[in-house]
């Protein structure tokens, strides 16, 4: 009689174990490496947002003023548009074209890949040879704006509770616009207690990224973000 010959593959059962293992093993790293790669987006962004804020509060502190916004400038500008922001970043000033918009919302792209938040998917999918629009990015709380002169030098009696600068859309945008971002992943909150302007996005866990008037920077949910703008009212 033959012996019977021994066989080294593996069983249809052997197989579908490997799979469910292997099935499993990739349900658990994959959130795992997808949180490790947005805390790490987590922090690029509030590197950059240290870079602007510096800009801003060197401004405050050389000219007594804030930086001019669209809301106070008679030709419409916003703060990352002025020579003295793009001088301090390290950026060419920008061309009159750039400058000068038919309608707030139309500004051109202007800022490098480096200085958009690399979780605003939005910014960055519309870009425009190789410049992004920051304002999907980051905003300044311009509530601060309307104030006079002298109140807003309260800022330096309570820098802590101050918000300066968010990982956010500019936030003198209406809400209204913000179902453009959903497709891209992004969660944005508008409403009470600023309807047309209190909407910042919370892109990192449910957060946003805010750095306040003396230079700490934290992330904070949709609540901590309105009481950090209310005590301007």
């Amino acid at each position: 009689m033959k012996p019977r010959k021994s066989h080294s593959g593996f069983t249809l059962i052997e197989l579908l174990v490997v799979i469910a293992i292997i099935g499993l093993l990739l349900g658990i790293l994959v959130p795992v490496l997808s949180r490790a790669r947005e805390s790490g987006r987590v922090i690029v962004c509030s590197s950059t947002l240290r870079s602007l804020f510096t800009v801003h509060y060197s401004y405050f502190a050389e000219y007594g003023e804030l930086l001019p916004d669209s809301i106070q400038d008679p030709e419409m500008r916003p703060w990352y548009t002025f020579d003295y922001v793009r001088t301090r970043l390290g950026l060419a000033p920008l061309s009159q074209e750039y400058k000068i918009p038919s309608a707030p919302q139309e500004y051109k792209p202007s800022y490098p890949r480096k200085f958009i938040c690399p979780s605003a998917s939005y910014a960055l999918a519309n870009g425009e040879g190789g410049l992004y629009p920051i304002n999907r990015s980051y905003g300044v709380n311009v509530h601060v704006y309307y104030l006079p002169v002298t109140v807003r030098r309260r800022l330096f009696k309570e820098t802590a509770e101050h918000v300066c600068l968010a990982d956010a859309l500019d936030w003198w945008f209406a809400h209204g616009h913000c179902d453009t971002y959903l497709t891209y992943g992004e969660r944005w909150i508008g409403g009470s207690p600023y309807p047309t302007l209190g909407t910042p996005a919370f892109r990192h866990f449910d957060r946003a990224n805010a750095i306040y008037w003396d230079g700490h920077c934290q992330r904070v949910d949709p609540n901590e973000m309105k009481d950090g703008l209310r005590i301007w009212d």
